[in-house]
């Protein structure tokens, strides 16, 4: 999804709103722990801060589905991001500044890279105390 600065760039407006819903495709998360992701609210807040760097706040919204690290049971994981990302025509100085190229921005791998800082190392199933008990072939006697 690409985003049009043009009107930035011209100075027609300090600041540019665009807020959409969009879908991942499921090839982005093969190869992690995300079995499922919903669709995702995006609000993006562009303002302008010299004549070649803007700042670009994000508001990103969805679920997650991930295994239970106990019984590997899908869960819903809600997340709500809220990041600020540096865009500029000129990022050899700076590494974590984001390039405009021909007036426009992808912003998909920055909503991606937050969706990855976002799962959690462990997700519990809230059902989960009553299979602590029991399980295919074996039961638990006590405690100790």
């Amino acid at each position: 999804m690409l985003l049009d600065l043009t009107k930035l760039q011209n100075r027609s407006t300090n600041e540019l709103d665009y807020s959409n819903r969009i879908m991942l495709d499921k090839s982005l998360y093969e190869n992690t722990d995300i079995r499922d992701l919903s669709e995702i609210d995006v609000s993006i807040t562009i303002t302008r801060v010299t004549d070649s760097s803007y700042e670009m706040n994000l508001q990103i919204k969805g679920t997650m589905v991930l295994p239970c690290s106990l019984t590997l049971k899908d869960v819903s994981y809600p997340f709500d991001i809220k990041t600020s990302v540096k865009v500029s025509n000129d990022v050899e100085n700076d590494e974590e500044c984001v390039k405009i190229i021909q007036n426009n921005i992808d912003i998909i791998p920055i909503i991606w890279q937050n969706i990855l800082l976002e799962i959690p190392l462990r997700v519990v199933s809230e059902d989960v105390s009553d299979s602590l008990e029991s399980g295919d072939g074996w039961k638990l006697i006590r405690e100790d």
